[in-house]
Parts: structure tokens; sequence; C-alpha cells
């Protein structure tokens, strides 16, 4: 029993150091990252055009079309932070 309790501090031990437990994203947790991070990219790239059409042509026959879109879209999202290794 003494042996036991000794590994599971010696585990809980490493554990806290961090580099023994860290834990590793999946390919499909990496994917979907990546995915979520594109998805945040063009609806920015798209609330911009949609804006810049309607404060550049406000009587263009687009222009309520634009509108619509940005209601549709909502304010844009913030970018996550770039990690640097």
């Amino acid at each position: 029993m003494l042996k036991r309790s000794a590994l599971l501090l010696l585990a809980a031990a490493l554990c806290l150091g961090g580099a023994a437990c860290e834990e590793k994203k999946t390919q499909a947790e990496l994917m979907a990252g990546k995915k979520k991070e594109f998805q945040v990219k063009q609806k920015q790239v798209a609330i911009k055009a949609y804006q810049d059409l309607v404060e550049k042509y406000p009587d263009s026959e687009f222009a309520p079309k634009a509108k619509e879109k940005l209601q549709k879209l909502g304010p844009p999202t913030a970018t996550p932070a770039a990690k640097k290794k």
C-alpha cells in the first residue's frame, strides 16, 4: 500500500510539472480549430466588404442587400490571438 501511495504521489508531482501530462491535440481537434479560424476570418472579410459597399455606394441597387447581409452576420468577431511557440 505504501508503494502504491508513493507511486501516485510521484505521478501527481510529474503531472504538476507539466511535461509528463501535457495534453496534445488530436488531428481532428487541430483541423476543427483551423476550420474555425478560417470561418472567423472569412466572416470578417465579408463584413468589411459589405460595409465598404454600403459606405461607398449607399444609393446602389446592391446596398439594401448588403445591409441585410450585415444584419445577418452581426458584429465582427474578435480574432483569436496567434500563439507563439
